[in-house]
This record gives structure tokens, sequence and C-alpha cells, in this order.
């Protein structure tokens, strides 16, 4: 698992559990004439919701049944924060049932629901919830984690607004607010909401876990050991944190390897080739790269990152092994062997650099018939322009921001994968004004005021796309994968499913199992809130499990806008300030293919 993906999990894990070694989420309240008072503690946080007097039963009955809840409150957020969210269920389903007005158990009830992507069968419990306690803070709390999860970032955010308005201690809706803000390339508020956040709680497990991954790496080994010296944590946290930190260790005095730019030249302008699939001549495009002086045939693929050779390229490069790395992708055979190397040049056009890292599968080739594949995330230092009709890509500077010092250029080959996405190093040290970096925010030039916001994810970009005019949902833009493509969740949503045992769809981990269609789909996309750009009608649109993309960016991908539609496209990225745009023009179509006439 990459740093990334340990840290997403683990943020994730302790954002709907507690994870920190602590008393029951519930204690039994104590009888009195006035309102009750139900205490419930969450991430070190005390919050006493009133609740309406009632006609109460004898008080040894009323105790027997406070401590039956606790104990099985208590025993329903162990099994969540040890990862057995469905047995976690069942118990907070019973606690539900007993006492529908538990803000406890209705919390733990959405959230292990979550847990299991079962997003609405989680919309239907809080709900239920918030009709009885249509305020209730930690009821909100998991509203806006649902809502994120659900894809609706905008609903996310208000929610997680309402919760740092009611509680402004809490936490939790700073992080919240990190999320979303992360997703939108509004890195500068991300930090100040994750920063405010540890602050509050500097002891919080979910904010600590963000706050090392923000620290320049060498920070980061005194920070966790000091942390995992004083904290009281839960075992499997304890583990895994001290597993992180024993690969920090080993990786401390590793060198860095810049993948800088040497050659004069700030632009450049190269050649893409066409790639057969199947009966089709254009399946996918590749690029001519050289790498230590030997032309590599690439894949392009924007849902991919870095560059990733398959074996037998990088023994006839002669790379050596650096370290261990896993792969995963599309497939349901788990992550993919592998190991990083060391390029000592690249060149792509016009552009070269040197001391580059490279990813290395233990498969031949990642990609039939070619020697791997790049991801456009490399290229996130400059302007992407992905021409498939013109059988072009080109690279050039991003817009200048105002009164800011262009960056230098940069291939980004290996991504250090951290939360929080800067310019430059986040430095926990002492500095004078003016010398510590922080993370800037979104800038979108006059001339680019027209361009689609994308969610920002790491390596992915996910645009709204509306399905048979419902959405916008989020769709990821994918020139690696064929087809556009629907995921089940949401296929089942909105129209009949059948089976299809013939087509085999298979990727970096592997091939996936089941395989569905959909007779018909019209995919609207890219949209905003108020309209989209482009119409398209599909027949038999393929439709798989993409719970795994789900995983990983922690909000639902509805589905893939794939090659075939994305071949008629001119697709501009720019990855800094999370904007794309697609350009259509039915005169420009690739050499290969005519455009069908309806």
């Amino acid at each position: 698992m990459t740093r990334g993906l340990f840290f997403a999990f683990l943020v994730v894990s302790c954002s709907l559990t507690s994870c920190a070694q602590s008393s029951n989420s519930s204690s039994a309240p104590q009888q009195q004439s006035a309102p009750q008072q139900i205490q419930t503690s969450k991430s070190g946080i005390t919050l006493q919701l009133s609740k309406p007097a009632a006609q109460s039963p004898a008080p040894a009955a009323q105790a027997a049944q406070n401590s039956g809840e606790a104990a099985t409150l208590a025993e329903a957020d162990r099994l969540l924060a040890t990862g057995k969210p469905a047995d976690a269920q069942a118990r907070y389903q019973a606690v539900v049932n007993a006492d529908p007005e538990s803000v406890p158990a209705q919390v733990g009830l959405a959230r292990s629901l979550i847990f299991q992507q079962k997003l609405d069968a989680a919309q239907t419990a809080l709900d239920a919830a918030l009709a009885i306690h249509p305020n209730a803070p930690d009821l909100l709390m998991t509203l806006g984690d649902l809502q994120f999860a659900q894809g609706k970032l905008v609903d996310a955010e208000r929610s997680f607004v309402k919760v740092q308005n009611a509680r402004p201690t809490d936490p939790a809706a700073y992080l919240g607010l990190a999320r979303v803000y992360r997703a939108y390339s509004l890195y500068r508020r991300a930090y100040d909401n994750m920063k405010h956040a540890h602050d509050l709680a500097p002891n919080d497990l979910a904010v600590q876990l963000l706050w090392f991954h923000s620290l320049p790496q060498e920070d980061q080994v005194p920070a966790l050991e000091d942390y995992l010296n004083t904290a009281k944590l839960q075992p499997q946290i304890a583990k895994a944190l001290t597993a992180y930190l024993a690969g920090l260790k080993r990786n401390a005095d590793a060198p860095v390897h810049p993948c800088t730019l040497v050659s004069n030249v700030r632009e450049t302008n190269t050649k893409l080739y066409p790639i057969a699939r199947g009966s089709e001549q254009l399946g996918a495009v590749g690029l001519a790269v050289k790498i230590n002086n030997q032309e590599m045939h690439l894949a392009l693929d924007t849902g991919s990152s870095g560059v990733v050779l398959g074996r037998a390229a990088a023994e006839k490069l002669g790379l050596e092994r650096l370290a261990y790395h896993s792969f995963a992708g599309f497939g349901e055979s788990g992550g993919q062997g592998g190991f990083t190397a060391v390029a000592n040049r690249i060149r792509i056009g016009d552009l070269e650099f040197n001391d580059c890292t490279v990813r290395v599968t233990d498969a031949a080739t990642p990609v039939t018939n070619q020697d791997g594949l790049i991801g456009t995330d490399v290229f996130s230092a400059y302007l992407v322009d992905i021409d498939i009709p013109g059988a072009k890509l080109r690279l050039s500077p991003l817009p200048k921001r105002p009164d800011t010092a262009e960056a230098p250029a940069a291939l980004k080959t290996l991504h250090d994968n951290q939360q929080l996405e800067t310019e430059g190093p986040v430095s926990a040290k002492p500095v004078t004004v003016g010398e510590l970096v922080l993370p800037k925010d979104a800038y979108v030039a006059p001339e680019m005021a027209k361009w689609t916001k994308a969610l920002h994810f790491g390596n992915l970009l996910l645009v709204g796309t509306k399905v048979d005019n419902t959405g916008p949902l989020l769709f990821l833009i994918d020139t690696g994968s064929f087809a556009n493509t629907l995921s089940t969740q949401t296929a089942r949503r909105l129209t009949q499913l059948r089976s299809d045992p013939t087509t085999r769809v298979s990727g970096l981990s592997g091939s996936v199992g089941q395989v569905y269609r959909v007779d018909t789909a019209t995919l609207d996309f890219p949209c905003d809130l108020n309209s989209c750009k482009y119409s398209q009608a599909n027949q038999n649109v393929v439709t798989f499990d993409l719970s795994n993309i789900s995983h990983t960016t922690g909000t639902e991908v509805a589905g893939v806008l794939g090659f075939n539609m994305l071949r008629i496209l001119q697709i501009k990225i720019d990855y800094r300030d999370g904007l794309v745009d697609f350009v259509f023009d039915a005169k420009h179509l690739p050499k290969q293919m005519k455009l069908n006439k309806q």
C-alpha cells in the first residue's frame, strides 16, 4: 500500500471510529427530573444532547436497560474499529430498535453502513435519525461524511460548516472541510482547516495522521516516534503506525530523485501514435519516450500515475531495483508486485529530464504490445493538451499566478502521495516570516474561465456527468479504459442490468469477475450544477464494480469516460488548478474513424 493509500485508509477509519483507547462511546444517563442528558464521546470530544423528558421505568429497570445498551454499543464500537462493520451494524441496529432516539447508535449504524459502501441504506438510516434529532452535530457530521462518500461534495461542505458553526471546537468538522477543499484543489483552505484541527486537538489520531503527512519527510520520524511513545492507541492502529515508522526510517537516507528539466526549452509538441485494441485501429494512443537513450513505447493513460514499465522493458534498459512497489488498478486479484528504479534520462519531445524514478511491474508488460504506460499526471507541472484527433501531445507552461514566481519545471514520475498538495514543502520548523512555504489555492486564469472544474484525488480527475438526466454524478476521465463504463451500483439505481459473461475486462489487478451490460444510457458531460457541455447516447454500456476506485478516492465513482468517446475530443488538463476542457470539432476527427451519423 502506498503512503497515500495507507494514510487515506487510516484517516477514514479514524474519522468513522474512535481510534484512541477510550471508554465506551456512551454512558448511562443519570436519573433526574429535568430533561435527560445523553453523553457520547467521539474522537475525544464530549457532546451532550438534551432529550425530552418521558415517563421513566422503575430505576432498577432503567439502570439495567442503560447498562445493556452501553455494553452493546461498546461491543459495536469495537467491531467497527477492528474492521467488522457488518457485525457492528447488527449491534447498532439492535440498540436503535430498542431506543430509536439513541444518537450514538444512530451514528454508529450509519457509519457501519458507509464502511460497507451501502450508501442508500446509510441515507435511509440518517434520514430517520435526523427526523428525530435534526440539529444533532454528530448526525450532521455523519451526514457530511455520507454526502462526501456519495460524491455530493457541495452538500458535504454545507453539512460540515453547520457542525463547525454549532460546535466550533470539534476538529472533525475542520478535517471534513479539509477533505472537501483538497478535492477542489483549494489546498491553502485545506491546510488552514487541517492546521486549525491540529491546534484544537493535537492528540486526536485522525488529526495527527494528516498532520504527520503534511510535514517534510525528515520531520515525520521524530513526530511519529513521540506520538507512539505518548498516545494510548488500539493495538491494530499502533501496529500499522509502527510499521509505517519503520518504513520511514528505512527510507530516511534514500536519495531524492527530482526528475528535473535539463533541456533549455519550456514546451514541446510531440506525436501520438494509435494503438489497436481488438478490431479497433484506434483503441488507445501512445507516446514514444526515450529512456536512457533507448526508445520506449508507452500508452498514454489519464487514469494512471507515473511512468510504469513492464519487466521486459526494465531488463532491456538495465534498470536496477530500488525498493518493492505494489500496483493496484482494475481487477480482482489485489495488489500486484513490482519495484521502483531510477532512469538517468527521460526525453519526451524536446523536453529532457534527468534522475527520475520509474515503476516496474513483475508482469512482462502492463499494456499489451507496449513497453509500459505513462500517466498524464507526470506532466502536472505543465498545461497538458491531448489532441487525439490531431495525434499530438502539447506541453506548455501553466498560466502564471499573479505576483508569484514561476515554479521550476519537473517531471513528476513518482508522486509522494501527500494528502495536501503543495508547490513546495510545508515546514514544521521555526522559520522567519516569509520562509514558510504554504500550499496555494487553485488559480483560474482569465483565458480558462470557461473550463470545467474537476475534482482532484491524487492522479485521478473526476467530472460531473449526468446519466439519463440523473445527476450530476462523478465520472473518471480515463484514456486507459477503452469503453464508457457505469458502476454496477449506479446502473442498478437507474436501469436494468444483464449479465455479459463473454466480455473480459482486465487491468493492473487482473480480470474483473462480473461484467454486465446496460442496453442504453445517455451521458451528458462535463456538468456543473447548472448545465452540461456535450451529450452522447451509448449502446450496450459495459458495467462492472468500481468500488476499488471509490475506496481509493473516498467518494463514489459512478462511471468512467473511456477512450472510445474521448478519442474524438481534444482534452486539456491543468492539474495544478483542477481544471479540464473538452473540445469537439466534427471536422477534426481521427483519420482512423468517422463519426456515425444519426
